[in-house]
């Protein structure tokens, strides 16, 4: 038996977001599930009167809300859990990718890939993250791995926008190799039209990138991949190094060698950008190019943090990722939260902004890629959703939810997890499809896929 086309989620607390954002005492959402998109947002019981015979959830007065993006990841990330170094800790950010990751993503072969996928895509599911924007790595399996990345979310039934990361530290071959990944990956996103997915064109680093691989990227670019869709996924400055290595070698900084390149601009994700000088952000500001801040990885790793609240002052797009640390945004957005207090030494800082980077600026960014309204409960947005067991002690007002989900809401309080319509989670149970996408099942394959890694690692 066939579910009802329309889906109505009543008797919630809906916060909507959005550019006018409200807060509707027991309000209701309908999605139309033939095109995935909000039909209504508006009072229970004029919505329950327009659509009586849609399926209905009943949220119980728990807050209705849209579904959590994630602007830049890393899927494969999941198979460093619990790895300790055999040799001494990383000092540097430079000896963290050299010991770690450069190590790491040469030991992932393709069933690795999918697994990681799966893997990180149930965990978003359960923390309510509904679009992912991911950055793969892997050199000894590249022809191929984005279909199997997207194979994984598709069939989940999350939003995602996959590239994979071009480097010619190893080898010239390789980056070819990378480079003709992503373009295949994007003329096949531009030809099916699927609206769970979408593309970038990755690479690494401006200083694992050299000048050859550089002049084929972006003559490729320009011949392969239509204008619309022109653009790049990179980390830019995420430690000192980046920026001292291409002075040294252009006599420029990251940003001005790809501004002189042409490949910022609109679709194009700066990762981090935590050594930017003031005239790098003008530049990142005049070509309309997103920035997305990590803020764990980057007290992770030691980096320090991005300047965001002059960044954003200046008008340029900076959205929230977790760079791999993990799906979950709410905890991304308390640690950025608390961060930003302690590096400014402020306590005044960064309250109202990281809540615009995790909703309103991310959902902007995720617009650019899918091409339609994502990350607010408007008539035509997308119909992503969560619901959570929060029953707050105070009013939630479209002024002061940033505190809300400061001091009242954890990922564990995700109820149920609803993309383009279709319920994903509901009352903390999967309805993912099986058998593929039981939960048991895909985490006890991963760990047999782990230990593989770990020993070619």
């Amino acid at each position: 038996m066939s579910s009802p086309q329309t889906l109505v989620i009543h008797n919630g607390r809906v916060l909507t977001l959005g550019d006018s954002p409200r807060v509707i005492e027991n309000g209701a959402v309908s999605i139309d599930r033939s095109t995935g998109r909000i039909i209504a947002v508006d009072e229970s019981a004029k919505i329950l009167e327009a659509h009586k015979d849609a399926e209905l959830i009943d949220a119980e007065g728990k807050v209705v809300m849209p579904g959590f993006i994630c602007s830049h990841t890393h899927f494969y990330s999941v198979f460093s859990r619990g790895f300790a170094l055999p040799e001494a800790p990383a000092k540097t950010f430079l000896e963290v990718l050299q010991r770690l990751w450069w190590r790491l993503d040469k030991a992932l072969n393709m069933e690795d890939t999918y697994m990681s996928a799966m893997a990180c895509t149930i965990q978003a599911v359960k923390c309510g993250t509904t679009t992912l924007i991911d950055h793969h790595a892997a050199p000894n399996a590249i022809p191929g791995s984005l279909d199997e990345i997207a194979k994984a979310t598709t069939g989940a039934g999350i939003r995602a926008c996959l590239c994979y990361e071009v480097t010619d530290r190893n080898s010239l071959e390789e980056a070819e190799a990378g480079v003709s990944e992503n373009i295949r990956f994007i003329q096949r996103c531009v030809k099916e039209q699927n609206p769970l997915l979408a593309a970038s064109f990755g690479l690494h680093a401006s200083f694992t990138v050299g000048d050859k691989t550089m002049e084929s990227i972006c003559r490729r670019l320009r011949r392969e991949v239509p204008p619309e869709q022109f653009g790049i996924h990179i980390h830019v400055a995420e430690g000192l190094y980046d920026q001292d290595q291409c002075q040294d070698r252009c006599h420029k900084t990251v940003v001005s060698r790809l501004n002189e390149l042409g490949l910022l601009g609109p679709r194009t994700i700066c990762a981090h950008c935590v050594y930017v000088t003031p005239e790098d952000e003008d530049t990142l500001k005049q070509t309309d190019t997103i920035i997305a801040h990590n803020p764990s990885s980057n007290m992770n790793n030691a980096v320090g943090f991005a300047n965001v609240k002059r960044m954003l002052d200046k008008g340029i797009l900076v959205g929230m990722g977790t760079d791999g640390m993990s799906q979950d945004m709410i905890s991304e957005f308390k640690t950025g939260y608390c961060g930003h207090k302690l590096e400014a030494r402020d306590p005044s800082v960064m309250g109202w902004e990281l809540g615009q980077l995790l909703f309103a600026n991310n959902a902007k960014i995720a617009e650019r890629f899918f091409g339609f309204p994502i990350g607010h409960l408007t008539p035509g947005a997308a119909g992503d959703v969560v619901i959570l067991d929060y029953d707050p002690p105070t009013p939630i007002t479209p002024g002061n939810w940033p505190w809300h989900f400061m001091f009242g809401v954890s990922a564990c309080d995700v109820n149920s997890t609803i993309v383009g319509g279709k319920v994903l989670m509901r009352n903390h149970v999967l309805n993912l499809p099986q058998p593929q996408f039981d939960e048991k099942a895909v985490m006890k394959r991963a760990r047999e896929c782990s230990v593989g890694v770990w020993e070619r690692f």
